[in-house]
């Protein structure tokens, strides 16, 4: 107790430049730790909200099959299992389509009434026109390429599988309208366009059968992948993780960036504290002597320099939390920072962080603080007693 009641004596004492400086290194500890977090809690929330919209927009798990027999079979029986929310079943359809100059490869997804209820079913995907058992609906950045621009309209649908006629090889082609156009913001649906697979089979021939499915908790998918793999020899699993492991390797590599950019202000702010106790010790150098005059070891009087520095870190860094918490409440009350919804899928960054973020920082500021004062302990405890008590 008498350590801690000298530590914050001689913290907010002195002269004023020592008074001074010791606002400065609790500003920069401060200052460090808030943007720490909100760098932290910016990071996760871009990550969070590009998950939670991937989560929506497309399946967790996906089962490659051969047959539309076998694509059923596999359904009718994943939808027993505890683990699933509901599942559909499609067919991609590879074509080419042309309408006028603008001509585009495709995938036309060949559905049933589960892939379309899934699809469509949600506010503001199908933004022009409607579904039609005998047309298409086209996703909005393959409709630009086309150059479909409203509903409905007629595209030329030329299969690249080509038929024997007495002539030779020619390709199937047939018009078809357009009824609508819909954007789900998942990159592979809106370059794909949508139609009913009995009409698009009459005349066209399926390259693949594919099983989406949507799971209560999108995050045991790895396991899920496991169980169907052994219960199911026939189809090959792949799941939401597995197709975008790649952005988020990156998204991670990104994250580490900025926090060690961030860290360099940390660094910064451990100068401004190894700086304070540096004139500190000066200032209390007779104070210290008096201290080993009447039998106080090195021991005590390097135990407060480190102390002094610990607790500008600590509240320094306390104050930082609580700053960047008011800063994430209001900032997610408000919805303050707006992004594109074009570009990073969702109109606003949430910022996210939780105690494992906060704990990290919290240390990590400490660890920086007992460094920046160890050379100003060190040297308080090598001040000869007489010369000090002799010079004042």
């Amino acid at each position: 107790m008498p350590l801690l009641k000298l530590v914050f004596r001689y913290l907010f004492s002195g002269k004023p430049t020592t008074k001074f400086a010791t606002y400065t290194a609790l500003f920069g500890t401060f200052l460090a730790t808030v943007s720490t977090l909100v760098t932290i809690g910016i990071m996760n929330g871009f990550e969070e909200s590009v998950k939670k919209h991937l989560l929506i927009n497309t399946p967790h798990v996906t089962a490659y099959l051969s047959s539309r027999r076998e694509a059923e079979e596999f359904l009718n029986e994943v939808k027993k299992y505890p683990f699933v929310q509901k599942g559909y079943w499609y067919a991609t359809f590879p074509v080419i389509l042309q309408k006028g100059k603008h001509i585009a490869g495709a995938v036309i997804l060949g559905t049933d009434k589960g892939f379309v209820e899934n699809l469509l079913n949600r506010k503001g995907v199908l933004f022009s026109g409607k579904f039609t058992p005998k047309g298409l609906i086209l996703g909005n950045l393959l409709a630009s390429q086309v150059g479909v621009y409203e509903t409905p309209s007629k595209v030329t649908v030329i299969s690249p599988v080509a038929r024997i006629t007495p002539i030779g090889f020619l390709p199937k082609i047939k018009r078809l309208e357009v009824g609508g156009i819909y954007s789900s913001g998942d990159y592979y649906l809106d370059t794909s366009g949508v139609g009913e697979f009995n009409f698009l089979n009459s005349f066209l021939k399926p390259s693949n059968f594919i099983v989406g499915i949507k799971l209560k908790d999108p995050y045991d998918a790895k396991e899920v992948e496991k169980f169907l793999e052994d219960h199911f020899k026939g189809a090959f699993i792949t799941t939401w993780i597995d197709t975008n492991r790649d952005f988020f390797n990156a998204l991670k590599l990104e994250k580490l960036g900025m926090l060690l950019v961030v860290s360099l202000i940390v660094l910064v702010a451990s100068f401004n504290i190894a700086s304070l106790l540096i004139a500190k010790v000066r200032e209390l150098s007779v104070d210290f002597a008096i201290f080993r005059a009447f039998g106080v070891g090195r021991k005590f009087i390097f135990s407060l320099v480190l102390l002094l520095g610990i607790t500008v870190g600590l509240i320094g860094s306390l104050l930082g939390v609580t700053f960047a918490e008011i800063i994430a409440y209001v900032a997610n009350k408000y919805k303050l920072i707006r992004v594109p919804q074009e570009l990073y899928t969702t109109p606003y960054l949430p910022i996210l962080f939780g105690l494992k973020e906060v704990t990290l920082t919290v240390f990590f500021v400490l660890f920086l603080s007992l460094l920046a004062s160890l050379i100003p302990a060190f040297s308080a405890v090598r001040e000869k007693v007489t010369s000090v008590l002799r010079n004042d």
